[in-house]
């Protein structure tokens, strides 16, 4: 198997462990600071604070990846996804998240005017965005081992 196609099986592992360590820390803490700030207040810091973990995670866990594939395997890791294949690879994985997360706020959205709870909505929408970043990973799989 090659960097490219390791590559978006361990953001895929890195994101569902970070999402769903994220999301069960945040329904430890929801009774407590619920009644400190306020639903719509936490719910909306939740997100917020999602988008900078996963990324903050995505690297840290990536370079400990990277590392200890080093020592394990005593090759350094190659340059990956900077050619104009990878480049085009990577515009319609992040097409896909896009197109994923629009479908899924449009939902969520669309359940919110049928009368769903704001506390449902929220985690929809922290449903949404885990979606759009497996779509996302497993689109630049898909389009990297079928050669697009």
């Amino acid at each position: 198997m090659t960097t490219q196609e390791k590559r978006p099986i361990i953001f895929l592992v890195i994101d569902t462990i970070t999402f769903l360590g994220y999301y069960a820390i945040l329904l430890n803490v929801y009774n407590s600071k619920l009644t400190d700030m306020g639903e719509l207040p936490f719910w909306g810091a939740s997100i917020l604070l999602l988008v900078p973990v996963m990324i903050l995670s995505r690297i840290v866990l990536y370079l400990f990846y990277s590392i200890l594939n080093s020592v394990i395997t005593k090759k350094r890791e190659e340059k990956f996804l900077t050619d104009e294949f990878g480049k085009l690879i990577k515009l319609r994985s992040t097409r896909n998240f896009n197109n994923t997360f629009m479908v899924c706020f449009l939902t969520t959205m669309g359940f919110l005017v049928l009368g769903i709870s704001i506390t449902t909505m929220f985690k929809l929408l922290f449903f949404s965005i885990f979606a759009s970043f497996i779509v996302q990973n497993l689109s630049e799989l898909y389009y990297t081992r079928k050669g697009i």
